[in-house]
């Protein structure tokens, strides 16, 4: 039992910044004695907020009181903390005007967590609920009627704010989009510091602001926030000893050292920037914690500041928001799916997939939380004991903490924690992109949503990298660049973004991550080098060039593992243009095309890649698809080659007739004649067809033979067969048009029994196909979005997800 001190004569310590401490106890004023916080942790957060109430809210003791149940019995709920309007309203039982409840807990406010205070709130009529961890605390206004109705405010309501109506009121409507605001207002003035101090262009500013972000994360999660401080900068300005190397470049090359695995800054990247600039943006910056701000405020607020910034200058590397929604909730990325995007711009449809699966983790915790309150609260009678309740919620929060801990995505040294978001994080989400700074800012976007930019490289997309191999992904969602071309002058391993490592350590580290699988996708690397890229592929193989949306339609499905699916934005030529047919055929016969969503014209006008564009799904084959392809394809030869033999046939008799008798010349006649009269015949051996080795399915080629001479050429037949050679040079013309008229007419053949073999492929391959075409994306030319903006996508994706289940319901073949 510990020694309990004598009561101090004060609340709080002298200057009001703390409660009285003693060893592991503290002093609790509004039950007038010591508590042992040794196992009640809770109580130190409890306190803190009981200290914030009276020396910054300027509420009284008197008009407080804690640990407060609205009624004794097994479904009473309790607050830690109730605040009414006077001492006089309490003593009189009337409602409270605040509840606060706290969590020994640390990181972000989850709602459900804190029914208790808001059901105490609701049941006793109190307008106002803190919901406190030991780092963070949301505000809510409670709202009359229905029990939950709640609105989340900016701030808590001070004393002098119950006074004042208006102020009430104000504070009321400051909701918290104004953090989020506020956050990108800091970022766009350490923009305009950057322009104004430096002259910089908006790529070098976002460049610059970039790198301090992940200063400023660097030594949070190293425990040296410390270093990021004006007063930390003003001290080693005028302790340092060697004058070349300023406090942010030395706080650069650590934090190089620390992102180091992540190959996110070259050797021979600077901050450079005044000592000056940099201390004004700490002193800007400084304040924030970005460790513990929310995901959804400095998430958006980033991505807001990066499409304002670079809209113009970058434009290719973005997705307007509303299309990446619509397409990653179209594909419903679920927890453990692996989820790749290989031209990954600045990150968009990756932030959106770990928000979508974490969503998923988060609903189902909520579930496990809602069973876990029921199972737990039926342990304990209606008329239970002050005791029991007390235990009884105290097993509800040490339930709920076991569950939370599976949403903290990194561990206290910076690393992806071991939970289920942690696994997200870390195991399920990747990207590439060739230029360094889409790849950066993509990393830096990841970081402000959550985290999960650990598979982000800064590498081309066509080409293996780390964890990006064939076969490895069950989803895959892009929007590749579009008008560019790779020829075969461009080489494996010829740039750093086209090469990987094959030392010793690179092999450990990826073995200790991904296990021996890896291997085959590096080995097809290394073999590679010095071979064209376009040689990798099979469209591209041979060819002097493809354009690279065209090679990339290869690479995601080359990505997918079967059975996978995947939806990218492609121009619309490759879905209508007869030079392309050939691709779309190669696509049919690799993939099921699930849906085509036409975008409007004004969809990518804001950015330097206008082009009209549609978001097309695909679903990548199972073997037990290529098999039933390929039966369909033996099924459409069987049934068309009796017709299209006899046309064959009927053309070699026919127009090889007109070939052997240079168009029925009388004078090649009567030699033939006279030849047959004795045995001896000229005719064509017939033909013989060649199987398809071509990208696209087709019905072969047919090859005609040369005419052949049968029977014994002695004596007359000797002389006759060489008058019969000088007579057919004589009209070699007409030899030659008959010759080729046959061959263009077997040609002809073949191409009419490759269109009928792929009609009936077609037919005893059939499904259906999701079309639409939006009139608005949510997007205008100009850039803007926004609720007022016109978007039919919500609306397209509810039929989307209608038409799934119909579609497989009329078919024997599964899909998404």
């Amino acid at each position: 039992m510990p020694t309990f001190p004598p009561a101090p004569s004060t609340d709080f310590t002298a200057d009001g910044s703390a409660c009285h401490r003693s060893g592991s106890l503290i002093w609790v004023p509004l039950r007038s004695r010591w508590v042992d916080t040794t196992h009640a942790p809770e109580e130190v957060v409890r306190q803190d907020w009981v200290r914030r109430l009276v020396v910054e809210g300027g509420f009284d003791l008197s008009q407080m009181a804690q640990e407060k149940r609205t009624q004794h019995g097994h479904g009473s709920p309790r607050a830690d903390i109730v605040v009414w309007s006077s001492a006089e309203a309490r003593s009189a039982g009337a409602a409270a005007i605040m509840v606060v409840e706290t969590k020994a807990t640390e990181g972000e406010v989850i709602e459900s967590d804190f029914r208790q205070g808001a059901s105490y709130a609701t049941a006793g009529g109190a307008g106002f609920l803190i919901a406190a961890t030991a780092t963070a605390y949301a505000v809510y206004e409670m709202k009359p009627g229905f029990p939950g109705m709640a609105t989340q405010i900016n701030d808590w309501p001070k004393k002098e704010d119950f006074a004042d109506p208006r102020r009430l009121d104000k504070l009321k409507h400051s909701l918290r989009v104004f953090d989020r605001d506020e956050f990108q207002k800091l970022l766009a003035d350490c923009h305009d510091l950057l322009r104004d101090h430096h002259a910089m262009t908006p790529d070098k500013a976002f460049d610059t602001i970039s790198k301090i972000l992940f200063i400023k994360l660097s030594v949070e999660r190293r425990g040296a926030a410390r270093t990021f401080r004006t007063d930390f900068l003003d001290a080693f300005e005028s302790t340092r000893i060697n004058q070349k190397v300023s406090a942010h470049e030395e706080l650069f090359n650590q934090t190089k050292e620390a992102f180091k695995g992540d190959e996110l800054f070259a050797e021979s990247d600077r901050l450079d920037i005044s000592d000056a600039t940099f201390r004004a943006i700490v002193a800007k910056l400084e304040r924030f914690n970005l460790s513990k701000t929310g995901d959804d405020i400095k998430g958006i607020a980033f991505e807001q500041f990066l499409g304002r910034t670079f809209r113009g200058e970058l434009g290719q590397f973005f997705t307007p928001r509303p299309v990446v929604d619509f397409m990653v909730e179209a594909l419903d990325p679920r927890e453990g799916e692996l989820v790749c995007d290989p031209a990954a711009g600045s990150g968009g449809f990756l932030i959106r997939v770990f928000d979508h699966i974490r969503s998923a983790i988060s609903a189902d915790i909520e579930r496990q939380k809602t069973e876990a309150f029921e199972r737990i609260s039926s342990d304990y009678p209606e008329d239970a004991t002050e005791d029991q309740l007390a235990e009884r919620d105290q097993r509800i929060d040490e339930a709920f903490a076991a569950l939370n801990a599976d949403l903290v995505p990194m561990s206290a040294d910076g690393r992806p924690a071991d939970t289920r978001v942690g696994k997200l994080a870390r195991e399920c989400i990747y990207g590439t992109d060739k230029e360094p700074r889409a790849a950066r800012t993509a990393k830096m976007n990841m970081i402000m949503h959550g985290d999960g930019h650990g598979g982000i490289h800064a590498h081309d997309g066509l080409v293996n990298i780390n964890g990006v191999w064939e076969e490895r992904f069950n989803v895959i969602v892009t929007n590749p660049p579009f008008g560019a071309t790779v020829t075969n002058a461009q080489l494996v391993g010829a740039t750093r973004e086209s090469d990987v490592p094959d030392d010793s350590r690179y092999s450990r580290r990826q073995t200790e991550r991904y296990g021996d699988a890896w291997q085959a996708g590096h080995r097809a690397v290394v073999q590679a080098r010095h071979s064209p890229i376009l040689d990798t592929f099979e469209i591209g193989r041979g060819k002097k060039s493809r354009q690279t949306e065209v090679l990339f339609v290869e690479r995601v499905l080359r990505l997918l593992k079967p059975g996978g699916r995947a939806a990218i934005i492609l121009p619309n030529g490759n879905l209508n243009a007869v030079s392309l047919g050939w691709l779309r055929r190669w696509t049919e016969g690799n993939a099921y095309l699930r849906g085509v969503v036409a975008l409007p014209v004004e969809t990518f006008k804001f950015s330097k890649a206008s082009v009209s564009a549609s978001i097309v799904f695909l679903q990548k084959f199972t073997d037990k698809d290529v098999e039933a392809w390929n039966d369909a394809w033996m099924a459409a030869a069987v049934a068309t080659n009796p017709e299209y033999d006899a046309q064959r046939q009927a053309a070699l008799t026919e127009i090889g007739g007109k070939a052997l008798t240079a168009n029925g010349a009388p004078d090649v006649i009567e030699l033939i004649e006279k030849l047959q009269a004795i045995g001896v015949v000229r005719k064509f051996e017939g033909y013989t067809r060649v199987p398809n080795n071509e990208l696209v399915r087709n019905a072969g080629t047919t090859k005609l033979g040369n005419a052949k001479w049968h029977g014994r050429a002695v004596g007359e037949a000797a002389t006759l067969k060489k008058e019969l050679t000088v007579a057919l040079k004589t009209h070699s013309k007409a030899v030659k048009a008959a010759e080729k008229e046959l061959r263009d007419k077997l040609r002809e053949i073949d191409v009419a029994q490759t269109a009928a073999m792929w009609a009936h492929v077609r037919e005893h391959f059939d499904y259906e196909v999701f079309m639409a075409a939006p009139a608005g994306v949510g997007i205008t030319a100009t850039g803007e979005t926004g609720a007022h903006v016109p978007n039919d996508l919500p609306e397209v994706l509810t039929e989307f997800r209608r038409f799934q289940p119909w579609r497989a319901s009329n078919t024997s073949e599964d899909g998404f």
